[in-house]
């Protein structure tokens, strides 16, 4: 594996170099992840048995190590608090999406390890945030920096890079594949909030290409395994189009205040066209145009679901639209918009929680 790198650590990586400081970091401000962490792996050796030592060990390191930089990175223990793409995004996939994941489809439909990579992948696909841009990859520049610090925090917690080989493989595909601005030469100044209603995620183009690459992957077990993982955790990071639609827009409305924080913007009167598209024409092109379930696991599990959000997104996104008509006055506020479209979704909420 090269060690070039165009992504060196930052203050952050250099300040939590290694799984002791994080633990200490995390037995002050939130313990209850070193309890989650226990517990994830109990539910793992009650079903799989207790030969995965080695690899448990070295993925409960990577974690707290991850979890701990995400949260003073870009989360509620520092001073760049992304609304978004912070340690609960991670927590939402690891102990929501992840469990109701293995729940429905069963925890023999993976291999034991692949529950545990799609663990690390929720923990680690956000590290960082503020890269600049690059219009000439397609990968983006968050995720290129991400997947550098990933495979530094792989080899600090004991994986090896040529025992582990396909380890670091899968993770680097999988933070690849959850790019969203599949097109970032058209607009490289977006932020990820921004991107994630205005293009697609990159996971089924990374597909493709490595089908095309590999005329009959299909019988290639390690590809296989890549792409398939590849595309489950990209349906994972999405999977807020088919939950309850108080949480998914609770999900939208956190991307909305990280887009008027990353843009300089209050909440108030100059924020209220940006919000009022994001909430309407945003929320309608992500969810119909943009987003789709690509794994077969992904699909199976979800899409039913996310079918019956359907119609309740078309009546949340229409409310607002009709509170504020076609564009908000001049004396409307950002937070205003925000409230109407919380308070929708709750009503709404209400009522598909009664059928």
């Amino acid at each position: 594996m090269s060690r070039r790198t165009k992504f060196p650590p930052d203050e952050v990586e250099k300040d939590i170099p290694d799984v002791a400081t994080a633990e200490l970091l995390l037995n002050e401000r939130d313990p209850s992840f070193l309890g989650y962490v226990r517990q994830r792996r109990g539910a793992f050796e009650r079903q799989f048995g207790d030969g995965y030592g080695t690899f448990l060990d070295c993925a409960e390191r990577a974690l707290k190590i991850s979890y701990a930089r995400f949260a003073i990175r870009h989360g509620t223990w520092g001073e760049d608090l992304h609304h978004y793409h912070n340690e609960r995004h991670a927590v939402e996939i690891l102990s929501d999406r992840l469990d109701y994941l293995c729940e429905r489809a069963g925890a023999d439909a993976l291999e034991a390890t692949d529950w545990v990579l799609l663990t690390l992948f929720g923990a680690m696909h956000d590290l960082r945030q503020r890269e600049t841009p690059d219009p000439s990859q397609l990968i983006g520049a968050n995720e290129r920096a991400t997947i550098e610090e990933t495979q530094r925090i792989l080899e600090t917690s004991g994986f090896d890079p040529k025992r582990d080989e396909m380890v670091f493989e899968i993770m680097r595909l999988m933070i690849a594949g959850s790019t969203f601005n599949t097109q970032p030469s058209k607009a490289p100044q977006l932020s990820p909030a921004e991107a994630a209603t205005t293009a697609g995620a990159l996971a089924p183009v990374l597909a493709t290409q490595l089908k095309n690459e590999q005329p009959g992957w299909e019988s290639d077990a390690k590809l296989s395994r890549q792409i398939k993982l590849m595309l489950i955790a990209s349906d994972l990071d999405t999977a807020n189009v088919a939950e309850p639609v108080i949480k998914y827009a609770q999900s939208a409305v956190r991307l909305c205040r990280e887009i008027e924080y990353r843009c300089g913007r209050d909440l108030g009167t100059e924020s209220a066209l940006p919000v009022f598209n994001f909430l309407t024409k945003g929320q309608e092109a992500y969810f119909f145009d943009l987003h789709q379930f690509d794994s077969e696991i992904g699909t199976q599990v979800l899409g039913a679901m996310k079918e019956r959000n359907a119609g309740l997104i078309r009546q949340l996104t229409s409310h607002v639209r009709e509170t504020f008509g076609e564009a908000p006055g001049d004396d409307v506020t950002g937070s205003e918009i925000i409230d109407e479209f919380m308070h929708k979704a709750s009503q709404i909420s209400g009522r598909a929680a009664r059928m």
